[in-house]
């Protein structure tokens, strides 16, 4: 397993919250065991501390962020969640019989994937029109997955909706929760185009 700590905007308490933090990272395995690696991130913002754990599995990316006055408490709060979401994990290989989520299988993995953040985020710097105004663009690259796939990774990262590229179709699809319960899918339709 690869630990990475990433600091911004903190000029000390790097080493103690290292002495802090290894150990129960590292402890982590005991949760589940195919741990590739792990990227925490702690940022400091005024009076704020966010500490941002990301792990990386064969097939998956959790993650968990927590917000706190100091970076330990933070990073004690966030360690439980992500405790939570790798049993949850592992209840689910073990349940469907899977050694992984296969979301990664024709890609590559391994944890110099950490090294660069799965998502680069681009601040819109120009000036939109007056109404709709873009704030945050995201880019990431997309893995061939299945539906099902996706909207399980949308659940692990903890998000609302999911954009996929279908393994069989080759088409890029949207999985989404409904506020009634279940999930979505939207699909794209190229007829006449």
């Amino acid at each position: 397993m690869h630990i990475t700590f990433v600091y911004r905007n903190m000029d000390e308490g790097q080493q103690k919250f290292e002495e802090h933090a290894q150990p129960r990272v590292e402890g982590l395995t005991r949760v589940y065991e195919r741990i590739e690696g792990v990227r925490v991130t702690v940022a400091a913002q005024r009076n704020w501390r966010t500490v941002d754990m990301t792990v990386q599995l064969h097939g998956a990316l959790l993650r968990a962020e927590e917000r706190g006055d100091d970076p330990i408490r933070a990073f004690d709060k966030a360690l439980p969640r992500m405790e939570r979401q790798l049993t949850k994990i592992k209840e689910r290989r073990n349940s469907f019989g899977h050694e992984s989520l296969r979301t990664l299988a024709t890609g590559k993995g391994g944890p110099e994937l950490l090294e660069e953040p799965a998502l680069l985020v681009e601040e819109a710097e120009e000036e939109e029109p007056e109404g709709i105004r873009i704030v945050r663009t995201k880019a990431f690259e997309m893995k061939p997955m299945t539906p099902e796939e996706a909207a399980l990774q949308m659940e692990l990262l903890g998000h609302d909706f999911f954009v996929f590229m279908d393994g069989e179709t080759e088409q890029v699809g949207v999985v989404y929760r409904r506020k009634a319960g279940g999930y979505g899918l939207i699909e794209p339709e190229t007829r006449g185009l």
